[in-house]
């Protein structure tokens, strides 16, 4: 039985080694691999201006023709063009200041933690509130990465 099993263990390994040159069939190489581009929108990312206190996501969100495609691509939480996002208020600010602010920016507040808070504002208001001297900063909040099941 070990002999039959040897014998044929032989042929199969001797089968793969053999290289038939006249086999049209048979490659000789490896295939090439292709190089996977990344769409032409990746490499013309657009770098807010030092004035403006956005995440660069957040900026070409701003700038987007078509802001809802934008938002679907990237899953960007937008509803009724409004955009969910951290804003981190200068601590030097008082209460009123960032008051008004949320008021002549329509911004609705979902919660607040001192300086920062979380809100929903209008995307074609983004980038004119980044530039308000109460903002610091803006950003998306941080999503979730959800671990891949394992399968058994």
């Amino acid at each position: 039985m070990k002999r039959l099993f040897l014998i044929i263990l032989a042929v199969i390994l001797a089968g793969c080694v053999t290289n038939n040159e006249s086999d049209l069939n048979v490659t000789n190489s490896v295939p090439e691999k292709k190089e996977k581009r990344l769409p032409k929108e990746f490499n013309k990312q657009h770098k807010p201006p030092e004035e403006i206190k956005l995440t660069s996501v957040l900026y070409e969100l701003a700038v987007a023709p078509d802001p809802d495609n934008f938002a679907k691509e990237r899953n960007i939480f937008l509803n009724k063009g409004l955009v969910k996002v951290y804003i981190l208020f200068d601590p030097g600010s008082s209460i009123p200041e960032r008051e008004e602010i949320i008021q002549n920016y329509n911004i609705m507040i979902e919660k607040k933690a001192g300086n920062l808070s979380r809100a929903m504002v209008p995307v074609n208001r983004l980038i004119p509130l980044s530039k308000e001297s109460v903002v610091q900063s803006i950003k998306l909040p941080n999503r979730l990465i959800k671990p891949e099941r394992i399968k058994p």
